[in-house]
């Protein structure tokens, strides 16, 4: 049996290698920091993400000043003065904390963001 050529293969194989490296440097290029492969499915799930954090954000602020209002006017006895206000309190709680995540720079955006 004779062996193959070693220097052969070896070109052969160099030559892959090459073809490989400048494909990878390609993709690599090409690929944005932060971007999600699946498209645009991917930029509608993390929209609808975000809308409905801010929907429970919002709704989550109301239900807890509501919630902590009654519980004040119950053991204070004062009727509806604390509910008013630890309803007022969390729905401005709720209102800044959708601002804070309408505010927040998208995963795709290059400008630089103010954080708080």
């Amino acid at each position: 049996m004779t062996e193959p050529d070693k220097n052969a293969s070896d070109s052969e194989l160099r030559a892959r290698l090459g073809s490989l490296k400048t494909a990878l440097g390609r993709a690599e290029g090409a690929e944005k920091p932060g971007a999600s492969p699946a498209g645009e499915d991917g930029a509608m799930a993390g929209a609808m993400s975000s809308g409905l954090r801010a929907a429970t954000d919002l709704a989550g602020g109301i239900i807890a000043g509501a919630l902590i209002g009654m519980l004040a006017d119950r053991w204070l006895g004062t009727s509806p003065f604390l509910l008013i206000i630890f309803l007022v309190i969390g729905a401005m709680a709720g209102l800044r904390s959708v601002y804070r995540l309408g505010s927040r720079p998208t995963s795709g955006s290059k400008g630089g963001g103010t954080k708080d």
